[in-house]
């Protein structure tokens, strides 16, 4: 082999021999004994203290729990007395709602009979100034019809003394034309006007 081949065989460290684990040491009974009694001592310690805290831990779940009981019972009552305050104060809105329910219809029925009284006054005045309207309308035929006959009457008298002239002058043809006419109103003649028609008649 060459010396380039020889090198790294010459240079590779020695294999080192395996070593062994230190055996672990042996403890003497009396240490032994001692060791089982501290960690006894410190389980018995660690119960204590497990114990302790559940004591506590149960008188203050304990307290809790009545102190819950208690707020849960003054809130119940609390709760009762509302309730009953509630129902009270229902019970007093339920009256007052059937007063002003029955007061309500008390109304109704008044503006009912107002409406129905008005709705008849409201006939009765109807019928009222349709009997004055008639009256009226008679009441001014009447008038017409008197102012007619005064008119009438008033012609029917110029008539006759316009025959009577026409007599006086002899005109007899005059004299019947003015008849003919005074005859439909004669009635509206005097009693003095009516003796003079007779006597124009019969001359």
């Amino acid at each position: 082999m060459s010396e380039e081949t020889k090198a790294p065989e010459q240079n590779a460290a020695p294999e080192q021999p395996e070593q062994k684990p230190a055996a672990e040491p042996q403890l003497s009974p009396r240490r032994r004994s001692a060791l089982v009694t501290y960690l006894a001592i410190l389980f018995a310690v660690a119960f204590l203290f497990v114990a302790v805290m559940m004591v506590a831990e149960t008188k203050r779940l304990k307290t809790m729990n009545q102190e819950l009981q208690h707020d849960s019972q003054k809130h119940a009552a609390s709760l009762t007395s509302n309730i009953n305050a509630l129902q009270e104060e229902n019970q007093v809105l339920s009256a007052e709602n059937g007063k002003l329910s029955a007061r309500i219809a008390e109304l109704e029925d008044a503006a009912k009979q107002a409406a129905e009284t008005a709705e008849a006054e409201k006939a009765a005045l109807q019928t009222q100034l349709e009997t004055a309207a008639a009256e009226q309308a008679r009441l001014e035929q009447e008038l017409e019809t008197a102012n007619q006959r005064a008119q009438d009457a008033i012609e029917v008298s110029e008539l006759l003394h316009q025959a009577l002239a026409a007599d006086e002058d002899g005109d007899l043809d005059q004299v019947r034309e003015l008849l003919d006419r005074i005859e439909p109103l004669k009635e509206l003649l005097s009693e003095t006007e009516q003796e003079l028609y007779e006597e124009l008649k019969i001359a």
